[in-house]
């Protein structure tokens, strides 16, 4: 079970260090120290949490969110959204919202992850309840899963809540009549979970938040 920025989580993990273990060239692991370093100057707590012994009830903890995740096994069902293999041994949930200035990056990650392992789905999924979501079901159910992805993959380039109204405008993308509970159902979902950061990633027994290097999702996923 992690929950902790997902770079930093990763190298502060016993046995991995800086990158060890991980199949990097030279200058993919000097690349993945960078990171590293820039993560944990920019959140230092979790030298604190990586180096010291688990509170008292920190099992029960855990056992807690793996019983949430069970409870919310539901988000991981094959979609329209979703890519990746029809009957999945492994699915990864992705948790976004718009505008996220670290998603687009993190998706297209997600999308070379399952092209490198055929038996693997990814699906996203919301984190907030907004217009935006409502958009891309619409755009969805009307255009389909290309038009919809197109469509997230530019709405993932907008840094601000202008800049995203702004892509709307220009594309002229209009959004049907109806209502869809989706976004708020995954919204909800995301919030029980005790997540907080986008992208988050969900698999069956782990939650991660931020983005992962590719490096460390070809881990995950092969371990």
């Amino acid at each position: 079970m992690i929950r902790a920025l997902g770079t930093v989580a990763l190298a502060l993990s016993p046995g991995l260090g800086a990158a060890a273990g991980l199949d990097l060239s030279d200058d993919e692991r000097a690349a993945f120290g960078q990171e590293v370093r820039a993560a944990i100057l920019a959140f230092p707590e979790v030298v604190d949490r990586a180096l010291t012994p688990p509170p008292a009830g920190y099992a029960d903890e855990a056992q807690a969110d793996l019983a949430r995740l069970a409870q919310e096994a539901d988000l991981a069902e094959a979609s329209a959204r979703g890519i990746g293999a029809d009957a999945p041994r492994l699915t990864i949930v992705f948790f976004e919202s718009f505008p996220c200035t670290t998603c687009g990056a993190a998706w297209r990650d997600l999308v070379a992850l399952a092209e490198a392992h055929p038996d693997i789905r990814i699906e996203p999924r919301f984190a907030a309840e907004d217009g935006t979501a409502q958009l891309l079901l619409s755009l969805l159910a009307r255009r389909g899963p290309e038009a919809y992805h197109n469509a997230r993959a530019l709405l993932h380039e907008a840094r601000t809540e202008e800049e995203l109204a702004r892509i709307v405008q220009e594309r002229e993308w209009m959004q049907d009549r109806m209502l869809r509970p989706t976004p708020r159902d995954e919204a909800r979902a995301f919030a029980r979970l005790g997540l907080e950061t986008v992208p988050s990633l969900v698999f069956p027994r782990m939650m991660v938040q931020g983005a992962v290097p590719p490096g460390v999702l070809e881990r995950y996923v092969t371990d």
